[in-house]
């Protein structure tokens, strides 16, 4: 199965189209479909941290758009203010 898809993403190369895995970036909603935002990732807001589904490029058109789950990006809760002495 794996030399199947090697060999259809060689294919594909050879066509122009190119696929889409953006774990780590920024989101895009040109090129990505955000379909969960995960809260406690310690990522920045907007950062793709997941990825389900690749996406897929011919040139510049968008074929299909990556599905991925994104940062939520919490605010930090610093200890000021908070008694500690109880």
């Amino acid at each position: 199965v794996e030399l199947t898809e090697k060999e259809l993403l060689n294919v594909f190369e050879r066509f122009g189209v190119k696929r889409i895995w953006p774990k780590g970036e920024k989101f895009n909603p040109n090129y990505h479909q955000a379909i969960a935002e995960v809260p406690g990732t310690g990522q920045p807001a907007g950062i793709v941290v997941d990825v389900v589904q690749a996406g897929y490029l011919i040139g510049d058109r968008l074929l299909r758009a990556a599905m991925v789950a994104v940062a939520r990006g919490d605010a930090v809760v610093s200890g000021a203010g908070l008694d500690t002495t109880a």
